[in-house]
């Protein structure tokens, strides 16, 4: 029998809000992909996302049947499995714009990359929590994590998808910081990332990537090539002005000038068609999800449910920056989804994977309570 306070603390506003946002990706997706005089509402694509939103929503349900302690007993398992299926990606993986990305069972593909993301959530927050790490980690402890972490960075980055490797780093940092870091390890990575800066550079990047950072600074430089994408967002953006142009009525995609519009700059044709009123109640939104996850973090039972939600809130907070700051021309184009809101199937079970993640984290959390009470 569940215990009725299981439900009781069920953080039913991230569940609401994570809906919304899928609600709202659903309706933007038609728009993104429809075509003038076709028939009927549905299009395959409005279909394949649907399905995606409810398998996401069955595993969501399936995470809170049980209490996320449990998962420190598979979390190297779940960490082999995650780095056995990176190398098949190399070996027999689909390619995709450029990069091996897909790994295809029958008529499904999956990209293992967006399953790693939460499979190092659960990594990370059992080794933070595990007996031998303590508070403010040691050298020895430190370069446990590095290694931990570099091996799927290396091999996502090998793909080559270096956006996505950037934002595991990201994410696995950022769960590192619930436990402390100290400041001689702050100033010696910044100062390591200084001494390879020039190598990873000029022998590290390819040159589509060298051009994309380029184009960032000087996006005018090469408007037909390097800078199309962010141009033509920007064009979109500024052209919906204070409330839009209307739904169904956005010209640059409909006349296909701004380019992976269901996908990467998803947030382009919302913006363009609702305006700045629309882009301001969407980021509202994922300010009130970040809000949310964050008062999981802090009021979590313990150490590996903090670190469950802190990986959960940096795997919503860095893509949402990434995206729109890739989106407005701040960051370079690196093909990151908006949560929620971008077309795939892979990203969006991912994102439910998290939510259930985080709702398990925030219904159990009276057993913290109630032992601070004793």
């Amino acid at each position: 029998m569940i215990d009725r306070r299981l439900i009781e603390y069920f953080d039913w506003v991230i569940f609401f809000v994570a809906f919304v946002l899928s609600s709202v990706g659903l309706v933007n997706l038609y728009s993104a992909t429809y075509v003038t005089g076709s028939q009927g509402i549905l299009n395959s694509y409005l279909v394949k996302q649907g399905l995606w939103i409810v398998i996401g929503l069955i595993c969501m349900f399936g995470l809170v049947s049980f209490d996320y302690k449990h998962l420190s007993i598979v979390s190297i398992p779940l960490y082999v499995i995650g780095v056995i299926l990176l190398i098949l990606v190399l070996v027999i993986g689909e390619e995709s714009h450029g990069a091996l990305r897909w790994i295809a069972l029958g008529p499904i593909r999956f990209q293992v990359s967006e399953i790693v993301k939460v499979i190092m959530v659960i990594t990370v927050a059992a080794w933070g929590a595990s007996d031998g790490v303590t508070l403010y980690p040691g050298a020895g402890k430190v370069a446990q994590f590095l290694i931990m972490v570099l091996v799927p960075f290396i091999l996502i980055a090998i793909e080559p998808d270096l956006g996505t490797a950037l934002a595991l780093g990201l994410i696995c940092c950022t769960m590192f910081f619930v436990l402390g870091v100290r400041k001689r390890w702050l100033i010696g990575g910044m100062v390591f990332l200084l001494m390879v800066a020039y190598p990873v550079w000029n022998y590290g990047l390819k040159e589509y990537q060298k051009d994309r950072i380029k184009a960032v600074l000087n996006p005018d430089k090469d408007p037909q090539r390097t800078g199309y994408h962010v141009r033509q967002s920007k064009i979109a953006i500024g052209s919906g002005g204070l409330s839009g142009k209307g739904y169904l009525k956005g010209t640059q995609h409909r006349l296909r000038f701004l380019p992976e519009r269901h996908t990467d700059f998803a947030f382009a044709v919302w913006a363009e068609e609702f305006g700045f009123t629309g882009v301001c109640a969407v980021l509202s939104l994922y300010l009130l999800l970040l809000y949310r996850c964050f008062w999981c973090v802090l009021s979590a039972r313990d150490r590996m449910g903090s670190l469950i939600a802190m990986g959960v809130t940096a795997i919503f907070m860095w893509e949402v920056i990434i995206n729109v700051g890739m989106v407005l021309g701040f960051l370079p184009v690196v093909g990151m989804p908006l949560p929620f809101i971008s077309y795939g199937g892979s990203a969006m079970v991912r994102n439910w994977i998290a939510v259930g993640l985080i709702e398990n984290v925030a219904m159990r959390r009276f057993n913290y309570r109630a032992s601070k009470g004793r």
